[in-house]
């Protein structure tokens, strides 16, 4: 490279940090956003991936990823523990970039992608939260409810333990995630953050679950 266009291109880089600071002055949610936009997508399809490496390594012959699901196809030479650990690892997959993402958190930098992996990570836990609940509502007053199709539930099933107490602990995950990702949100941007955040995932999920996910994995 030339000498003029190394020079040059040390003067654009103030000049485009420059245009990246006001553009995120006027739209103080907008990094958020875009990395949870992004990142969405990812831990849906790392969940899944989760659920389709466990289903060959315990042995289905034929396991077919879905853009929301795992077919592991015939079960009859597999053991019930099998298709329970089958069930369990999509949930280990997306507590696990969680807590990578709370981990990334406490360094200095309070960088913005790790705040929005651990938001769009814990989000696929986000929908057992309502029926948690509930249940515990409804078990207190002596009823049960029909248990739902979580992977939290397939799993206890299969496994022979709680499904309740799986659920429990992947709520208590993701509200623990989100009480750890407001803590370290930048004092005076917490709310603008959250707007990000929260609509970034929401827009990700959005994208993959109507037009990418069905596109590319039907």
């Amino acid at each position: 490279m030339s000498l003029e266009s190394t020079s040059a291109a040390q003067q654009r880089r103030p000049e485009d940090s420059a245009r990246r600071a006001r553009l995120t002055s006027r739209w103080p949610a907008l990094p958020a956003a875009a990395w949870s936009l992004c990142l969405a997508p990812a831990t849906i399809l790392l969940h899944e991936l989760g659920h389709f490496w466990a289903a060959h390594l315990v042995g289905y012959p034929s396991p077919v990823l879905h853009f929301s699901g795992v077919d592991p196809g015939p079960s009859a030479d597999v053991p019930l523990a099998a298709s329970g650990l089958v069930a369990l690892t999509g949930p280990i997959v997306s507590a696990m970039l969680a807590l990578l993402g709370c981990a990334w958190l406490r360094g200095p930098g309070r960088a913005v992608w790790a705040a929005a992996l651990a938001v769009t990570a814990a989000s696929r836990f986000a929908v057992g939260v309502p029926y948690t609940l509930v249940n515990l509502w409804v078990r207190v007053r002596g009823r049960q409810l029909t248990p739902p199709a979580f992977d939290e539930y397939k799993a206890g099933t299969a496994l022979g333990w709680s499904g309740d107490a799986l659920l429990g602990v992947t709520t208590l995950l993701c509200a623990l995630v989100l009480w750890w990702v407001g803590r370290h949100l930048r004092d005076g941007a917490r709310t603008a953050g959250w707007i990000g955040l929260l609509g970034g995932t929401a827009l990700g999920w959005a994208l993959w679950m109507q037009i990418v996910g069905p596109w590319w994995l039907p």
